[in-house]
């Protein structure tokens, strides 16, 4: 395996990995970034969410997590970001928006230029339910996700693996791919949208660590399956985000922008069972080596969502979640975010 703290040529990398990342996304019928595929003819309609908004950079898409709203659309492009990533909600939802609702949220992403990147359904869909009933519904409801995710221009679908609390890990494995196969990449090539799990540590997911990941891609090799990469998660249980990285880099569809402090005198007080000892913080606040991190995406030629997911309870004020407008606190945040993330990418450096 290449050593990712080697020093690399930026041009170099550029150059070689554009080759093999060209074959690696014809191999997997996903059409060349910035083209059509074979078969999509040149005077094709326009994809859903791509009218009204500047070119899409060919590096990773800076973008925020946020909740739905007019104000943190235009805040968004506002602090350069090229984009938000929503996560559903009691509004936000395919169940349960009207159609004019939909394209009053497609008409304000284009007033606002925040391109909706990707959407958020992780919560209350447990893909390897143990009842078989609910895992039904959730399989009915999660395509619906991704038709909905298709129609607001988003190319990519974050969700959580889910989970069999008590059950072997091998079985939920091969439930977990099975679902994947069976289900939703059909629907995923159907409408050429990526789907992944982020790795965020809850029983809701089992598939948070690296060995788990070998696994299912063993079972899932279509690159309509990938992550939604978190380095942050990876930190607080003492995996090496970048290396990791590295190793899935052909994987990653989406990543998360966020940190994690070790607070070392609580750590030894208390120890890894304890608590209190670690937090999230925004990117460059924490223990992430960012430019080794954002490196292995770029040689990797990764053009999908790179979101800020702000938890740092330090920039921001409590139940303030369902406000339409951010708390100044935590607009700073996300600010120092993008002020610190600009400096390692290409896009949006105005």
């Amino acid at each position: 395996m290449p050593d990712p703290n080697a020093h690399i040529d930026r041009r170099n990398f550029l150059r070689i990995s554009g080759a093999s990342a060209a074959a690696l996304r014809t191999s997997a019928g996903l059409a060349p970034e910035g083209g059509s595929s074979a078969t999509t003819p040149e005077s094709a309609t326009p994809a859903p969410g791509t009218v009204g908004f500047a070119p899409e950079t060919q590096y990773p898409k800076l973008a925020i997590i946020t909740p739905y709203s007019p104000q943190k659309l235009a805040f968004a492009t506002a602090t350069g970001y090229e984009g938000v990533v929503i996560p559903l909600d009691d509004f936000f939802d395919p169940d349960k928006l009207t159609d004019s609702q939909i394209d009053q949220i497609m008409a304000t992403s284009r007033e606002t230029g925040a391109r909706i990147i990707s959407i958020e359904c992780m919560w209350g869909l447990n893909h390897i339910h143990p009842d078989p009933a609910e895992r039904q519904k959730v399989h009915a409801r999660f395509v619906r996700c991704l038709e909905f995710a298709h129609r607001l221009g988003s190319k990519f679908c974050g969700t959580f693996s889910g989970g069999m609390p008590g059950e072997p890990v091998d079985r939920q494995v091969k439930e977990f791919a099975a679902v994947v196969n069976e289900k939703y990449m059909p629907v995923c090539e159907r409408l050429g949208i990526g789907m992944g799990w982020e790795n965020y540590p809850t029983k809701e997911n089992f598939a948070t660590v690296p060995a788990i990941w070998e696994r299912i891609f063993e079972l899932v090799p279509n690159r309509h399956l990938g992550l939604e990469f978190d380095p942050s998660h990876l930190i607080r249980q003492y995996i090496d985000p970048v290396r990791t990285a590295w190793h899935f880099r052909d994987r990653i569809l989406a990543g998360h922008a966020k940190d994690t402090e070790i607070i070392g005198p609580v750590l030894s007080q208390v120890g890894i069972h304890g608590s209190g000892w670690w937090r999230y913080r925004i990117p460059g606040q924490g223990l992430l080596n960012w430019p080794q991190f954002i490196t292995v995406l770029l040689q990797a030629q990764f053009q999908g969502g790179f979101a800020v997911e702000h938890e740092d309870d330090f920039w921001d004020v409590p139940s303030t979640e369902k406000e339409p407008e951010f708390p100044q606190p935590r607009k700073d945040g996300f600010i120092l975010a993008a002020r610190f993330l600009r400096q390692y990418l290409p896009a949006r450096l105005s």
